[in-house]
C-alpha cells in the first residue's frame, strides 16, 4: 500500500463483510436477529462494526461483528459492546 488510505469500498473489506453477513449471526450489541434482506440504509439492516473503531486505529480488516445500522451508529465510535439490558434501580439496598 502506497500511504493511501483504504476505505470501506476495498475488495478484500467487501469480501469479509460479505462473508460475515452470510454467517446471519444476531446482532452483538443488542443480540436480536438482523434481517440481511433490508436495503442498507434502513436502521435495521446488516452492517459489520469494527470491534475497535477505525478513527481510534482500528485496522480496516481489524475484527468485525454484525450489527443492525442503527445499533452501529448508536455506538459511534467507543469501544466495547454496551450492555442491552441494564438491572433495575431500587429505591432500597435489600
Amino acid at each position: 500500500m502506497s500511504g493511501k488510505q483504504r476505505g470501506l469500498d476495498d475488495r478484500t473489506y467487501r469480501r469479509m463483510r460479505e462473508a460475515l453477513k452470510a454467517q446471519k449471526q444476531p446482532c452483538h450489541i443488542c443480540k436480536r436477529p438482523i434481517d440481511t434482506t433490508l436495503p442498507p440504509g434502513d436502521p435495521m439492516s446488516f452492517t459489520a462494526d469494527h470491534v475497535i473503531p477505525r478513527s481510534l486505529g482500528g485496522s480496516l480488516y481489524g475484527q468485525l461483528l454484525p450489527a443492525h445500522r442503527s445499533c452501529n451508529s448508536r455506538r459511534s465510535n467507543r469501544v466495547g459492546t454496551p450492555n442491552p439490558i441494564q438491572p433495575p434501580t431500587t429505591s432500597r439496598d435489600w
